[in-house]
């Protein structure tokens, strides 16, 4: 009876496996696979039935014995029943019937039709050997005083133990396939839409900045937007800044269009006081000691996070604002090419490359790209346009070694040409011809880290920043200068977990900072460091950390500088209530201790105070997501140009100032295939020796992303942006402006997407920056190739 049971158990197995097919698949092909049922069928009870007489014939004579032990021996290694089922279940992913990349249901339903399949091989073989181990065992009682019953024994003990060895081979083949599934799935991670979500999820529960450790975002006491690798590639756009736009309480003004000097201001402080990274690799400028994102292309970027409120406990100098923390993109899986190529209004080009992969021991990740532009007129008086170049290379290189000690190597090179307009007083931005800049920047970076005895991991990180900047004119002396500067970095950085509830992280920090102004200046100051943070899980919800940190500078002394956060779930509710408080300073930048006539080598560093508290609600599961955050700021000792008694200008630590107001996010995702993300941020700033507003700094910044795919193939994306109440350095209103971009793409094929991507989508005519143009409607077109 058991080889009936096990063909009913097949018949039915085969019948669901077939069901479970159907739901796509037209009548023709039920029918087609109904016969091919009937077919596999058939061979099935062929095969029991050819068995079947074998072991009759083996009863009726003795003499078959040594017959039976070589068909048994052959058996052994070939069960024909199984070796159809494993056949179908290794060929399950090469089926015509492939399930829909995006779709859950489809890849739920995909996996149980697995282990289904799994379910009947181990079931059907195990079937198979216990009604061989049962017919062997009558065989042996049915000839017990046969003269070769010594030799029919040990050929059973033979036969029940390649039995078993079946079974357990059985098991282990497809133990063994998940697990090289497994990893072939984690190698080509970045090749699907399924893991590219997962991806996403991942990236989003985990955030590296606020500690300078892995720790879940919602653990995080600290105020953090993270940009990820999807949301850049969903606007396509070839330059950070214009990402950044929608971050919240963010505002990015630049100079003219593509190209011109561009700077960040956040929660009120200043360009200068935002701090920004790029692999560890401090970006800020020794002269200026701020950061210029006119030429940070998107090229090799995988992940922003952006720390808001002050953070010079862990990050130093210039972290008043904030923390911008940029990460390059880590190599996995097989060999990986993608093409670019683009076109667009103003004669814009952009071609793009980049290639990664990766193995247990070994990846990397590298990119480069071109970016040509005639550009529009800088200063918006004039109609000569100013074009821009922008070549950009990178490369990542990893080594793991050690179980989890790791070795991280970047590089990264910009060389760009600019065309820009002069500045004459009391009139403004006028047309120039002649004045352009050039500026080349590379950064590298290493970092080794390794864990011991499972508590301890060392990380040692050794990073330089060279940037040269060329001024050109051949009518006006004032537009010929070069500037460049360098900054050495050497860091190290212990954490020690302690009972799964403490974490201690202790580090000490070498800069040297290098800064030239051609027959001006060309000095050279150095800075010390040390800090100490704790990070403590008080109760299964409440995270705490407080730190510290202290920096003697070569220039002016010493500072201390501290903070403390915390975070509390509660999940009954749907809540999160996260908050710090802390300090944050600037160290004088070279121009303002030693620039002809303004320098003042005795200045002292600008500083600050600020906390924040905030509120973060899931009102729908999974759907409606809030998130308000109230903050304020004192900044105290800033760098002013104070008049002197003789009627010049000296800089001085002379002005105050505040910040205050609210921050809100609210994601909300009403079906799997549309979300939307809007932000609104009102800023209260005061300078308090002007009694008026800090400038560029606007008083309402809002907006709103609208990600969708109506088709499984195509995607859209809309961004709007709206700013209003400025004022500039002068005290007058500046313009009000919104502007929306659209970005849809379709892919074409599995290797090729074509995108078009459109700019200031109503032609809003504003100035993000008083005498200075900004970019009308403007279209791109582009293809995008995958290998």
């Amino acid at each position: 009876m058991k080889r009936y049971y096990v063909i009913v158990v097949l018949s039915i197995s085969l019948l669901l496996n077939s069901y479970c097919f159907a739901e796509e698949k037209t009548k023709e092909d039920i029918i087609e696979e109904n016969e091919d049922l009937r077919r596999e069928l058939t061979e099935l009870k062929k095969q029991f039935q050819e068995n079947q007489d074998a072991l009759n014939y083996h009863r009726m004579t003795t003499a078959s014995s040594v017959s039976i032990r070589n068909t048994n021996k052959e058996r052994d290694g070939s069960y024909p029943e199984r070796d159809k089922l494993l056949g179908k279940y290794y060929n399950f992913g090469e089926s015509p019937r492939i399930p829909k990349i995006n779709n859950p249901e489809d890849d739920l339903r995909s996996s149980s039709q697995k282990l289904t399949l799994k379910d009947e091989i181990v079931e059907t073989t195990i079937l198979l050997a216990e009604e061989t181990q049962s017919e062997n065992t009558g065989m042996k009682e049915e000839k017990g005083n046969d003269n070769d019953k010594d030799e029919d024994e040990d050929e059973i003990d033979d036969q029940n133990e390649n039995d078993e060895h079946v079974k357990e081979e059985v098991k282990n083949e497809i133990k063994g396939e998940d697990k090289q599934e497994d990893e072939s799935q984690e190698d080509t991670t970045n090749e699907t839409a399924i893991m590219d979500m997962e991806e996403q999820k991942e990236s989003e529960l985990f955030v590296i900045t606020p500690t300078r450790t892995k720790q879940l975002l919602k653990n995080t006491g600290s105020s953090v937007s993270i940009i990820t690798e999807k949301d850049i590639k969903n606007s396509n756009e070839p330059l950070l800044l214009e990402v950044l736009r929608k971050v919240r309480g963010i505002e990015v003004a630049r100079t003219g269009g593509i190209g011109g000097a561009t700077s960040v201001f956040m929660r009120g402080a200043s360009s200068a006081q935002t701090l920004v990274f790029i692999d560890g690799i401090q970006m800020n400028s020794p002269t200026t000691g701020a950061f210029n994102f006119a030429n940070l292309t998107t090229d090799n970027i995988e992940r922003v996070e952006i720390l808001s409120g002050p953070q010079s406990t862990l990050y130093g100098s210039e972290a008043i604002g904030g923390v911008v923390n940029i990460f390059t993109k880590r190599g996995s899986g097989d060999n990986k090419i993608r093409l670019g190529t683009e076109y667009g209004m103003h004669d814009t080009y952009r071609e793009s490359a980049h290639i990664s992969g990766g193995r247990e021991s070994f990846d990397y990740s590298a990119g480069a790209s071109y970016l040509r532009t005639h550009g529009i007129s800088s200063a918006s008086s004039g109609d000569e346009a100013d074009g821009y170049e922008n070549f950009t290379g990178s490369v990542n290189l990893g080594w793991n070694f050690l179980e989890d000690g790791r070795i991280n190597t970047t590089a990264r090179g910009t060389h760009s040409e600019l065309e820009y307009d002069a500045f004459q007083f009391g009139v403004g931005p006028v047309d120039d011809p002649d004045r352009s800049l050039d500026t080349d920047e590379i950064i590298f970076s290493t970092k080794v880290r390794k864990t011991f005895f499972d508590i301890w991991t060392p990380s040692f990180l050794f990073s330089v920043n060279d940037t040269e900047l060329k001024g050109f004119d051949l009518t006006d002396s004032a537009g010929e200068f070069r500037i460049p500067t360098q900054v050495w970095r050497f860091e190290h950085q212990s954490d020690f977990t302690l009972f799964d509830r403490d974490t201690i992280t202790i580090g000490y920090e070498h800069e040297v900072l290098k800064g030239e102004n051609a027959g001006n200046f060309d000095e050279t100051f150095r800075n010390n460091s040390v800090f100490f943070q704790n990070q403590i899980k008080l109760l299964e919800s409440l995270y705490w950390t407080a730190g510290l940190r202290y920096d003697d500078y070569s220039t002016f002394g010493s500072n201390l500088t501290y903070k403390t956060t915390a975070s509390y779930n509660v999940e009954r509710i749907g809540s999160r209530f996260h908050g710090s408080w802390g300090t944050g300073f600037r160290a004088p930048s070279l121009n303002e201790l030693f620039f002809p006539f303004f320098g003042n080598p005795d200045l002292g560093p600008e500083e600050s105070k600020g906390w924040d508290f905030g509120i973060e609600k899931e009102i729908l599961k999974d759907t409606l997501i809030i998130d308000v955050t109230y903050f304020e700021n004192d900044f105290t000792d800033l760098i002013a140009a104070a008049i002197q008694p003789d009627g010049s200008f000296m800089a001085e630590n002379v002005n105050r100032a505040k910040s205050e107001g609210v921050e809100t996010v609210i994601t909300y995702k009403p079906f799997s295939k549309i979300s939307f993300t809007g932000t609104y941020t009102y800023t209260e700033t005061e300078d308090r020796e002007k009694d008026q507003q800090l400038p560029r700094r606007p008083r309402n910044r809002a907006t709103l992303g609208i990600t969708t795919q109506p088709l499984e193939k195509w995607n859209v994306n809309v961004a709007g942006v709206m700013v209003r109440d400025r004022i500039d350095s002068d005290g007058t209103k500046m313009d009000n402006y919104w502007t929306a971009d659209l970005m849809t793409s379709y892919d074409i094929t599995k290797l090729m997407t074509a995108y078009i991507r459109i700019e200031n989508l109503f032609d809003y005519d504003y100035e993000e920056i008083t005498g200075f143009s900004s970019l009308g409607f403007t279209a791109y077109g582009g293809l995008e190739f995958k290998f």
